[in-house]
């Protein structure tokens, strides 16, 4: 028999096919034997190895060297010569005995190693089971190859990106992973949150990333709703606490029912000239002597003295009609003595501008007992009279919409909005 299968080409003792397979099993060739170029005239070489399915190699070159293209034959048995047949068998037990061995080492080893074993003639190189069992580093599978990339449960938490949460449980026990809904989270402060930046009360920017608390109350930007947390005691009782729509902290809801008490701190309260807390805000303290005490929302408000017992109030639009102070004809608060007397008689005047002109007279008791009477020698009751001094009279007023208060509230709920949009932006996009 003879294999000729495609062309061939020889550079010294190296043969390379064209169209060639000498290591399909099919095919026979084997060293040692020969190889018949078919050139005019033809020549004869011994085959040293089998390299490939297109490459051999000769035990001496040729001289000169052929081309590519040249038709060959090979002698695959040397018709039924003892001599062949011998060679044939012990090729064959040649190949039995390495394969034998290959598989033995493929099915046996626990090494991570490969193993070369021939299939159908072709030698191949496969991965023995110890391999395909310990692949990788230190014989752990590679995450890449569908693998934890871990031989130990620390080390593939590691290889697949996992942290220290995926070795605690979830529930409500102390040290567990708390799950929404869950109630009754353990631990000696229940739940604490905290910031790792800078938040604080008292800053006098817009809320922002750098500032930002540990814990938000929003209500999506609804301009109808208010921003609350609902406190409940199981079964028992519930309400709601927060910001409301006029932007005062309040108390209500729930089983308190339809209503909305507010929070009185000292933003919307004052303490007025006799020691007593007001709700009051606006609200301007004026003294004797034309100076003037402001809270926040009466920001930019002036006083000054125009004489005695006369005081000109700017920047204003009269007075507030709040009930505490009195209704649309009240907003002011006058100092009294130890005896809770009046100590003036107060009248006013809007300008057509809005400012208050204050008039304070001096008040007698005179049905009073004489040590209670409010008597000053060469001042009669009705006389002008500045303010006493070390004493204030408060007066509830209304605020221009440019007043500085307004002004700043509307630049901040301005800026709120604009960074809330641009928060929502760059949550889209995530």
């Amino acid at each position: 028999m003879i294999y000729n299968a495609g062309t061939i080409a020889i550079s010294g003792a190296a043969v390379t096919g064209t169209g060639t397979n000498f290591t399909a099993a099919a095919s026979n060739v084997r060293a040692g034997q020969t190889l018949l170029v078919l050139t005019s005239p033809p020549q004869i070489f011994e085959i040293a190895t089998v390299n490939s399915a297109t490459s051999l190699t000769l035990t001496a070159a040729a001289n000169p060297w052929l081309a590519a293209g040249t038709k060959y034959a090979i002698l695959t048995t040397d018709a039924l010569s003892v001599d062949g047949l011998a060679q044939s068998i012990a090729h064959l037990v040649k190949d039995y005995d390495a394969s034998s061995d290959a598989w033995e080492t493929f099915a046996g080893t626990t090494a991570n190693q490969a193993v070369n074993v021939t299939i159908n003639g072709v030698a191949v190189s496969i991965p023995a089971l110890g391999k395909l069992a310990q692949r990788g580093t230190g014989g752990a599978v590679p995450v890449d190859q569908g693998g934890t990339g871990g031989t130990t449960a620390a080390a593939a938490r590691t290889g697949i990106g996992l942290g220290s949460a995926a070795t605690r449980d979830t529930g409500v026990a102390g040290g567990n992973i708390p799950v929404l809904g869950n109630a009754n989270i353990a631990g000696s402060q229940l739940l604490r949150l905290s910031s790792s930046n800078t938040p604080g009360i008292g800053y006098a920017n817009n809320y922002t990333s750098a500032i930002a608390a540990a814990f938000n109350i929003g209500n999506n930007a609804n301009n109808a709703a208010s921003a609350v947390i609902a406190y409940e005691r199981g079964g028992q009782f519930g309400c709601l606490v927060g910001l409301d729509t006029d932007n005062r902290f309040k108390i209500g809801g729930w089983s308190m029912g339809a209503v909305a008490y507010e929070f009185y701190h000292q933003g919307n309260t004052v303490v007025d000239g006799n020691g007593y807390l007001k709700k009051a805000s606006p609200v301007v303290k004026v003294f004797g002597d034309g100076s003037a005490g402001l809270n926040a929302e009466s920001a930019g408000v002036t006083v000054e003295r125009i004489s005695t017992g006369v005081y000109r109030v700017s920047g204003v639009l009269g007075f507030n009609s709040d009930p505490a102070w009195g209704g649309i004809d009240g907003g002011i608060e006058i100092p009294l003595d130890r005896n809770k007397q009046p100590l003036l008689w107060v009248d006013y005047e809007i300008e057509a501008e809005g400012s208050i002109l204050l008039k304070t007279y001096h008040r007698t008791h005179p049905t009073a007992p004489r040590f209670a009477r409010n008597e000053i020698d060469g001042v009669s009751d009705g006389d002008p009279i500045d303010i006493p001094v070390g004493r204030c009279v408060d007066l509830r007023v209304e605020m221009p919409v440019n007043s500085l208060w307004n002004v700043e509230q509307a630049r901040r709920a301005e800026g709120m909005r604009a960074e809330y949009e641009r928060d929502g932006i760059a949550r889209e996009g995530l």
